[in-house]
């Protein structure tokens, strides 16, 4: 990747870094200090939530007056279309945040026709910028990286994550029950945006992810993709924001994953 940003990219990486201040702050305090409350499926949202999402809507309605904008404390995926659009999670793994789990972070993306064409997943607690633009590679921390060249599942590690609801649930168990079978080496981490991160920065091998929402896939996506990952739906389709599940891997394992995944899609 050029060490030159876009425009587009230079502000989501801005934007990510003060949301992330806005969290490291919160996190500082006591779960007391947080001001829980629960949404629809039990969902558990912040004071930093809401601030980290406030912090990111000024300053890319700043830059980008004319774009739309669709954030996991706004607006629904549902307005994605072909105009250029923001899409935002000012906190991925907020009950890992709550219980001061170190796992968790700000994702936004840039989408153009549906498609993601900058991506940025910040994890202030290790200062780790992941980013991409689609083209021109994808960097942690301005660095390349890549993901792994594991091409059996003997010994691949796989890391999973599930949405709320209880069918997503009942699906998700009979999908990591399918493939324990083909490997043992599995990680549930409690933020889908870490989970991408790690896969596109070649510290897992694959990632089954069930029920989740664009705010928590498509910065990642984009991270996988350019890092040289595939992605698709478990029927091995390729991937949109309106797919309801995700398998991510490395590339060469792919093949042997979605044999096992299609049988659930």
């Amino acid at each position: 990747m050029p060490s030159r940003s876009s425009r587009p990219l230079a502000t989501a990486i801005a934007a990510a870094r003060e949301a992330g201040k806005i969290l490291m702050d919160a996190y500082s305090g006591g779960r007391e200090s947080l001001d829980v409350k629960y949404k629809k499926f039990l969902e558990p949202v912040t004071l930093a939530d809401n601030a980290s999402n406030d912090a990111i809507l000024r300053r890319i309605s700043k830059a980008f007056p004319n774009d739309d904008i669709v954030s996991e404390e706004g607006n629904g995926a549902d307005t994605i279309g072909t105009k250029p659009v923001w899409v935002i999670d000012p906190l991925d793994g907020t009950t890992n945040f709550i219980n001061h789990i170190p796992l968790f972070a700000v994702a936004i993306a840039r989408m153009e026709n549906g498609v993601p064409t900058v991506a940025v997943i910040y994890d202030p607690v290790h200062d780790e910028m992941f980013a991409a633009e689609k083209g021109k590679g994808a960097t942690l921390n301005g660095k390349p990286m890549r993901t792994t060249t594991r091409d059996v599942t003997r010994g691949a590690l796989l890391i999973a994550g599930r949405g709320y609801r209880d069918h997503d649930r009942v699906r998700h168990g009979k999908i990591i029950y399918s493939l324990e079978r083909v490997t043992p080496y599995f990680r549930r981490l409690g933020s889908a945006a870490i989970m991408l991160s790690a896969l596109a920065a070649g510290r897992a091998d694959a990632l089954i992810l069930t029920g989740n929402k664009p705010w928590d896939t498509v910065a990642g996506t984009l991270l996988v993709e350019e890092a040289g990952g595939k992605v698709t739906d478990y029927c091995g389709r390729r991937w949109t924001h309106k797919s309801e599940d995700m398998l991510a891997t490395n590339g060469p394992i792919h093949p042997q994953l979605v044999i096992v995944t299609k049988k659930k899609c």
